[in-house]
């Protein structure tokens, strides 16, 4: 019979290899992405390495904010150090890569915890990701109600019906108010929770959600603003370097209604970058005809922010801690 350290370590092998696995079949099928030159697009990257680099560092910088979040998050329950948050970060993102809207991320990260339940680890990394979730649907709301103005299609709707884009206004305020509330005020599910005969078992994790006041909740959307604010201005950053021709006003509220659409678009790994690379032509095929630049600025975009970090990652699985003694 195979030992928990034997096992632990062929669970670790089998985590780089399906990652590695999903991650070079994406690369090779671009599917999507036929449009592409890998010669054009490595030329460009070559002629303007310090952008790229300038892009690179702005990643860097993404994934720490994201791991200062996780840390300030998990430190109800365990404390540790922001080298640990920051391996934590990196090894979520390898076993995201082949799991369906990253899910695997969770387990990537909560195996970096020496002693705190890991259910409530992985709860409370599940608040990080709804605050980086709200921001993007509250900025993505912001951008779809500029959309009519590029879209004559939708300008023809609204000009008809003379209610619909008040109503329409009114219910993206509405949904975004709501959900801000209740993220803010997310103790109440614990109260609503604790009353649940049934649920009364599980009161241990559903305690989770009174670990925060209203304040700490805030300072996680900060940190989920500042990550937003760095990957909205990589993407226009690479979009100028690409020479799709568009003003910053423009470009950020074309990426803000991106984000949004593929944050509700349930994908993988294997599939992400052709839904990326599909939802960026449609919007910013709105302002401009540079179809292969949008394309390529999008490719790059992703193997910066999701395909190198993937690639560090791997080399923090086999730090991961599957047994405890």
């Amino acid at each position: 019979m195979l030992s928990r350290k034997t096992i632990g370590f062929l669970l670790k092998i089998g985590i780089v290899a399906f990652a590695l696995f999903f991650l070079y079949q994406q690369l090779t099928a671009k599917s999507g992405m036929e449009q592409l030159s890998m010669e054009d697009v490595i030329a460009k990257l070559k002629s303007n390495y310090a952008i790229v680099i300038l892009v690179v560092v702005m990643m860097f910088l993404n994934w720490f904010l994201e791991a200062l979040k996780w840390r300030f998050l998990i430190a109800k329950i365990e404390k540790i150090s922001i080298r640990r948050s920051v391996r934590a970060i990196f090894s979520g993102i390898t076993v995201s890569a082949f799991t369906p809207n990253r899910v695997g991320e969770y387990g990537g990260r909560v195996f970096c915890l020496e002693k705190a339940d890991r259910i409530q680890a992985v709860l409370i990394t599940v608040i990080g990701s709804m605050a980086q979730l709200l921001t993007t649907i509250i900025f993505g709301s912001i951008g779809l109600l500029y959309l009519p103005s590029y879209k004559s299609d939708f300008s023809i709707f609204f000009d008809n019906v003379s209610f619909a884009f008040p109503v329409f206004v009114f219910i993206l305020i509405v949904l975004n108010v709501l959900l801000l509330l209740l993220f803010l005020n997310a103790s109440v599910f614990s109260k609503v929770l604790s009353n649940i005969s049934f649920l009364k078992k599980i009161q241990k994790y559903s305690s989770v959600f009174s670990f925060y006041s209203s304040d700490d909740l805030l300072k996680v959307l900060g940190y989920s603003v500042a990550r937003y604010a760095v990957f909205t201005t990589q993407f226009f950053i690479l979009l100028q370097m690409f020479e799709v021709q568009i003003a910053y006003a423009d470009a950020i509220v074309l990426i803000m209604a991106m984000l949004f659409v593929i944050s509700v678009i349930p994908t993988i790994a294997i599939t992400e970058i052709g839904v990326r690379g599909s939802v960026a032509i449609f919007l910013f095929g709105l302002v401009s005809a540079n179809t292969v630049g949008i394309l390529s600025a999008t490719f790059v975009m992703w193997i910066i922010n999701l395909l190198l970090p993937a690639l560090i990652g791997t080399t923090f699985i086999f730090t991961l801690k599957f047994f405890r003694k």
